[in-house]
């Protein structure tokens, strides 16, 4: 089991703590947030969704929650909104799970505003003004009837469209799902720990002399590694459904952007899974 938690953590380069670290209740609390938060955007109310999902952000910074905040914002019809929050999400987080579904949406919204297209580098910049174009110069009749000046150019050929454009954001929903799969299995694996040291601590006869080593931990370090199992079993499971939703919902989106598919409005939300037994210290 051991060799499984060093995997998993290694697989895990999910959550950068803030300074100071959230406690283990914070974590809690904003666990219970998000799972609120979820609920009332699949009931409708992204109002609430939002006012859910900042509280949450408060208590634990994590860049995903400005994109499900963005999410919230475009499905609640608030266009200018939801660019600020999924261009925040960016800015914190530019290579994250959810940069590409960000960018696409960031991009789509500016369309939609009236702006130019823009590149992924630029699509949180403002936009340029556009340029004037000049007038072409008015034709010159002739004796035959028929008329003369500068030609119009050709118009370009139409683009070649990919089989499926979608492909890339289902690679990216595939490793996010994976890195929430690994989240959710080292937050269960701390979560086991700390439920055997203290079961084993709950189970001691007070008449016996205690032990110099519980599960290998040493009798002084009983409280602190404890505190530390469960502190982990939170941040491990909040972060690993936040990716594991993230992942789901890049998949579900890239998939939607087939061209034998409709087109789907997809909103990336986080989703809680597993059950995690925790230890009392």
């Amino acid at each position: 089991m051991g060799k499984l938690a060093l995997a998993a953590v290694l697989a895990w380069p999910l959550v950068a703590q803030a300074d100071p670290k959230p406690t283990p209740h914070e974590l809690q609390q904003a666990g219970e947030l998000v799972k609120k938060a979820i609920a009332k955007s699949q009931a409708g109310d992204h109002e609430l969704a939002i006012e859910l999902y900042k509280q949450a952000y408060e208590l634990v910074p994590q860049p995903i929650l400005l994109s499900n905040i963005g999410s919230e914002y475009d499905q609640a019809k608030k266009p200018v909104l939801a660019l600020k929050f999924f261009c925040k999400y960016l800015d914190a987080d530019p290579t994250g799970s959810n940069a590409s579904y960000a960018t696409a949406k960031a991009k789509a919204i500016q369309i939609d505003l009236g702006n130019p297209p823009a590149d992924d580098a630029s699509v949180c910049k403002p936009p340029k003004p556009a340029e004037s174009t000049p007038t072409p110069p008015a034709a010159t009749p002739v004796a035959s009837g028929t008329t003369t000046g500068t030609p119009l150019p050709a118009a370009p050929p139409p683009e070649s469209s990919d089989d499926h454009p979608g492909r890339t954001f289902e690679y990216a929903g595939g490793v996010a799902a994976a890195v929430g799969v690994a989240g959710l299995v080292a937050g269960s694996v701390f979560a086991l720990k700390a439920k055997s040291l203290s079961d084993a601590i709950n189970a001691h006869n007070i008449h016996d002399p205690w032990p110099d080593t519980l599960d290998g931990v040493p009798i002084k370090e009983w409280d602190a590694q404890g505190a530390a199992w469960n502190r982990d079993t939170y941040i491990f499971m909040i972060g690993g459904a936040v990716a594991l939703g993230a992942g789901i919902g890049l998949f579900v989106y890239g998939y939607g952007q087939s061209p034998t598919k409709t087109e789907t409005s997809v909103s990336i939300v986080p989703t809680f899974g597993g059950l995690a037994a925790f230890g009392r210290f």
